[in-house]
């Protein structure tokens, strides 16, 4: 007899008391900018391992969104957890001012795994200060300004990079002003400037012309900073010629090309890094999220010649280098590497799409399920024929999928879209249930 999985499990109707009352503790004392202030019950997590999240209700929920696409790992890895537990005990905090042995062996363990031709790292804590710790890079290795970005892109919220994110409604909230150029990205499921096959072609056709035209607006272009695959767009996966294209239109221009794989990197595609499906390799790559294995650590990999030429003492920041996360994001390179997780998840990732796209081909109200390794986006309409948005159903859907036990995630460039994104080390019975209770929530919002 199969034993069922731990998760999804529940026993008291999310929120439970307790959850209901550390939400109620958090909406009195925070501001009110962070997602716990929302009207809806976000989760409350007691504990989390490996892909399983516990409430303080006795709740089991299957994570299928690795909270934000950052557990790459699943949750709390043993060797991860054993690696922070032993460093704990020799030096917690060593500054960025200092050296140490286990920085020299992060740094080191990335360039093991970068892109042929990026030789150098810049270490960082989020994937927005890695952002824009990329874009001071290039501003000042070119003595250009000007940045090319991209419709539904997305690059973090602090105010060196919210100016570069393609959602206005993000700089809005911010009070900051635009920071970039921005160009459609091909989004063959709703490109509008001609036929949909020809998105790819069609987008590199507006940015060289206006790249060629001295009255097109662009002044000196320091880089064109883009998402390999956008995440917090929807999944959105250019076309074949996209990516090289921006590779040889930077080589023409002298502008430095910028990939953001803080999202789509580490194997979350299916491959390693997500260029490496189309071979391209940038001039400078920020990586974050699931490389300090659950800890903050984040970096930019780069060429010598870009990243060889600040001074000392140019960047810095207390905790850059926190012994802590180091020896976490040690433990996780080491694992991804010799497990080989992207395998895994290119594995398990045809099969999760294969299936969703059987599963939810007959609904209406499921204009596209797309997706590349454990990374899918489902897009939500009214219907196919208008391809309309529906931010709404969308909702409804991962509020229906939470209260049966399982976390999913949304996005979108009109909040319509599902996105999964669960740990690359999830079990197959896991993921198994937790699908299956997914394609029964978007099933159920007729």
């Amino acid at each position: 007899m199969t034993t069922p999985p731990e998760a999804p499990r529940i026993v008291t109707p999310y929120p439970g008391p307790r959850a209901r009352r550390v939400l109620e503790r958090l909406r009195a004392a925070e501001g009110s900018g962070l997602r716990t202030s929302a009207a809806d019950s976000p989760l409350v997590v007691e504990t989390a391992a490996g892909s399983v999240i516990h409430d303080p209700d006795g709740n089991a929920f299957v994570d299928l969104y690795a909270s934000f696409a950052a557990a790459n790992l699943g949750h709390a890895h043993p060797e991860v957890v054993a690696a922070i537990r032993e460093q704990a005990g020799r030096a917690i905090h060593v500054s960025s001012g200092f050296g140490s042995e286990i920085r020299a062996d992060v740094v080191e363990a990335l360039l093991a795994m970068a892109p042929a031709g990026l030789d150098r790292v810049v270490l960082g804590i989020t994937g927005a200060d890695a952002n824009e710790t990329a874009i001071k890079l290039a501003r000042s290795a070119t003595g250009r300004r000007e940045i090319i970005a991209f419709s539904g892109g997305y690059f973090g919220r602090l105010s060196g990079v919210v100016g570069v994110d393609g959602k206005a409604g993000l700089r809005a909230a911010s009070g900051l002003p635009p920071d970039a150029h921005f160009f459609p990205f091909p989004y063959p499921y709703r490109w509008r400037h001609g036929p949909r096959e020809a998105a790819g072609a069609a987008a590199l056709e507006l940015l060289e012309e206006a790249l060629q035209s001295p009255a097109s607006g662009l002044g000196p272009v320091a880089a064109i900073v883009v998402e390999p695959v956008q995440g917090n767009g929807g999944v959105v996966i250019p076309p074949a010629e996209f990516l090289p294209g921006l590779r040889r239109l930077c080589d023409e221009h002298g502008i430095l090309l910028v990939f953001d794989e803080v999202q789509s990197g580490f194997g979350r595609t299916g491959r390693l890094w997500a260029g490496e499906h189309w071979g391209v390799v940038p001039d400078l790559m920020t990586v974050g999220k699931g490389i300090g294995g659950g800890m903050a650590v984040s970096a930019v990999l780069g060429r010598e010649s870009i990243l060889g030429r600040w001074k000392p003492g140019t960047h810095t920041s207390t905790f850059l280098t926190n012994a802590v996360n180091m020896a976490a994001a040690r433990a996780a390179l080491g694992v991804m590497s010799r497990d080989r997780l992207w395998e895994r998840s290119a594995h398990l990732g045809a099969g999760l799409l294969a299936g969703l796209q059987r599963d939810l081909g007959d609904l209406p109200w499921v204009g596209e399920v797309r997706g590349l390794g454990l990374f899918v986006g489902i897009e939500i309409v009214a219907d196919r024929e208008s391809r309309r948005p529906d931010p709404v159903r969308a909702l409804r859907i991962r509020e229906a999928a939470l209260s049966t036990g399982v976390v999913i995630g949304g996005g979108g460039h009109f909040e319509n879209v599902i996105k999964l994104a669960p740990p690359l080390t999830i079990a197959p019975d896991l993921l198994a249930a937790g699908v299956q209770a997914t394609v029964a929530a978007i099933r159920g919002t007729a």
